[in-house]
C-alpha cells in the first residue's frame, strides 16, 4: 500500500521525528495505513535522518578510510618491538 504524503503529514512526520518520537509512534499518529518502514523510507528522502555532522559518523568514516600502515598500526608494531 503507498502512503499518501501531502503537505500537513510531513509536517506532522517532521515535526514528531524532530521531537524524538519513534517510526512506530509517528506511524500510529499518521493512521491510514502508514507504516513504520513508510515513515522511515519518507523521513530518509527529506533528509531527516542523516548524520553526517555528527562526531561518531566523522569517526567511523575516519575508521573506514584509514589506509593500511597507518599511524596506529605503526605505534603497535613500535610498542610490541620495545618489549623483545
Amino acid at each position: 500500500m503507498n502512503a499518501h504524503w501531502d503537505k500537513p503529514r510531513m509536517e506532522v512526520l517532521t515535526r514528531l521525528w524532530l521531537s524524538g518520537k519513534t517510526a512506530r509512534m509517528i506511524a500510529e499518529k499518521l493512521g491510514g495505513g502508514v507504516t513504520r518502514n513508510a515513515v522511515i523510507g519518507k523521513a530518509h528522502r527529506l533528509g531527516l535522518t542523516g548524520k553526517h555532522g555528527s562526531k561518531s559518523a566523522a569517526l567511523k568514516r575516519a575508521r573506514a578510510f584509514r589506509p593500511k600502515g597507518s599511524d596506529q598500526q605503526r605505534q603497535r608494531v613500535s610498542k610490541t618491538r620495545a618489549y623483545s
